[in-house]
């Protein structure tokens, strides 16, 4: 692999972290203020306890992280398969780290299913993103 091919996929890759951040940030705070009038203005931990909000919060999640992983594929989408293993395994590794550190705000069960969500959300970004390339790369009138 050429220093410009790596570079292209460690830009990528860091483009894919920042970007999920930045897209889980917005929809998390909307999700926790539909919880929250829905819930008669309360926002507390028992939610958890309900299976309808944490898969809210997962596909939350998800959805940041597709966002995530197609800003990677913009930056290059030259070595997909190991842009979205590198890109899956940092969002896993973060979570686990968070996990061990003590710093979760979630129960484990629910840490590891954001791990989950991350994983699929980036394999829909960067898929999609290749998509894109394959459409744009197909001749005209063809």
């Amino acid at each position: 692999m050429s220093v410009r091919t790596t570079a292209r996929l460690a830009l990528g890759l860091l483009t894919g972290l920042w970007v999920t951040i930045g897209a889980a940030i917005p929809i998390g705070y909307v999700s926790l203020r539909l919880l929250r009038a829905a819930n008669g203005g309360e926002l507390g931990p028992e939610l958890l306890a309900q299976p309808a909000v944490v898969v809210a919060l997962l596909a939350g999640y998800g959805v940041a992280a597709a966002i995530g992983g197609w800003a990677a594929a913009w930056i290059t989408i030259e070595r997909r398969r190991r842009l979205t293993s590198l890109l899956s395994a940092a969002h896993v590794g973060t979570w686990l780290f968070v996990l061990v550190a003590g710093g979760a705000p979630f129960e484990p069960p629910i840490v590891l299913g954001l791990a989950g969500a991350a994983v699929v959300g980036t394999i829909a970004g960067v898929s999609a993103r290749a998509r894109q390339v394959a459409r744009s790369a197909e001749p005209v009138g063809g």
